[in-house]
Parts: structure tokens; sequence; C-alpha cells
């Protein structure tokens, strides 16, 4: 289903592209370049059939009263993609990231959704009602390393910590994960991310951690089904 109302033209377009038939999408992305609805860099959606993430949404009622939606990353997220890292405080971007960043450019957002596939590699993204505009306040993500193992990363928005999100996340990705045939997580992240650290443990009793130079590198088995 597409979510049109209160987005722009742009937004529209890739939306609609999103759920034509696979055979088409391509063809349609080229269109609306031509016609200038979108992008010239535009990449088009992917041509496998969807159907299947739609396993992959869920919905959580938060400490605060809240619903929060969680679902796959798509590319007509885009520009709330963006507005939420803009959100962020500096701190948790350099807990995320290692490093400072100032701008999450339009390549880097597209960068970043190229590499999902939604069984490997994938985001999920945890959005919210706010003044009747749809937010994301909360992004996970895990990305293949080999065939047992992926690496997990996520981001909570300051303004809801303590509201069960991280944990939530983390738990609906290794449901994704162990689907697609994973059989742990690894993190990487520093040693000042106490929160990161804590819910590791918290969700894998086993965790492994060792030091690797300034970082920590975490190891979680998946229970056995």
């Amino acid at each position: 289903i597409a979510q049109l109302k209160g987005k722009s033209i742009s937004q529209r377009v890739i939306e609609l592209c999103q759920i034509a038939h696979p055979d088409f999408r391509a063809s349609l992305i080229e269109a609306a370049k031509k016609n200038h609805y979108i992008f010239p860099d535009q990449l088009p959606p992917l041509a496998e059939d969807l159907i299947f993430i739609e396993e992959y949404k869920s919905r959580i009622s938060l400490k605060n009263g809240k619903t929060m939606s969680v679902r796959p990353l798509l590319p007509s997220d885009e520009i709330a993609y963006r507005n939420f890292f803009y959100s962020l405080q500096a701190e948790t971007i350099f807990l995320r990231f290692f490093h400072s960043v100032k701008i999450f450019s339009r390549k880097m957002a597209q960068d970043h959704w190229s590499s999902m596939d939604y069984r490997k590699n994938i985001s999920l993204i945890g959005i919210v009602q706010n003044r009747g505009n749809k937010e994301i306040v909360a992004i996970g993500t895990y990305a293949k390393m080999d065939d047992q193992w992926a690496e997990v990363a996520f981001v909570v928005r300051e303004d809801f910590h303590n509201q069960g999100i991280a944990g939530y996340i983390f738990k609906e990705l290794q449901r994704v994960a162990s689907a697609n045939g994973f059989e742990g997580f690894f993190a990487a992240t520093l040693p000042e991310n106490t929160s990161m650290i804590h819910l590791c443990r918290k969700l894998f009793a086993d965790a492994k951690i060792t030091t690797k130079e300034d970082e920590l590198e975490i190891w979680m088995k998946f229970p056995r089904k």
C-alpha cells in the first residue's frame, strides 16, 4: 500500500513505483526522471517483489503512551531518514559512527538503501505520529558478515530514550535475521556506550565481549530454535 497523503510529488512517485509490478519499476523510475519528478540519480526500487517484507512489520505501545510502528526502510523514506539524522545530538551520532558526522547527504542515504536486499542486509525504522506528521525516531540495521554472522547497529532519538525501543528493535532484527539463516549478531561499540553494552548483555547473557584497540567487539549467538 502506498502512503501518499502529505507527501511531495517526488515522494509520491517513489511510493507508487515501489508497489508497481517488478517488471515495470525501472522503466517508471526512468520516465519520472525524464519528466523531472524525481532526482536524476534516484535509484530504482528492487526488481524483486517485496511482499515478504510485510512479515517484518510490527507495532508497539511505548511507555509515553504513543504507538510506534516498525517496518523496513524504503527509498521513499529518504527525507524522513535524513530528518531523523539531523534530529540527533552530536554525542549520539559519535557513539553510532565513532566519529563526528555533520552532513548526511542524499548520496549517503541512497548508498545505505542500495545495499539492502531485505534478507541479508536490512534496516528497520521506528515511526511515531507527531502533530500530524510521521517521524522516524529509531533505526536498527544488520548487514551480512558471512553465512552465520551479521553486524548489528541501531540508534534511538534522545527524546525517545527509556521507552524500550532499542530492545524491541533489537529483538525484531534478531527475528528477521534468524528467519533469513543467520546464527548470531556482531556489534562494535565504544566503551563509553554503556547503554549498548548493557542491552547486549541483557538480551544475550552469554555474549562474548573483547577489546580491540579503542573499541569493544560483542558476539551474540542466537538461541537454538
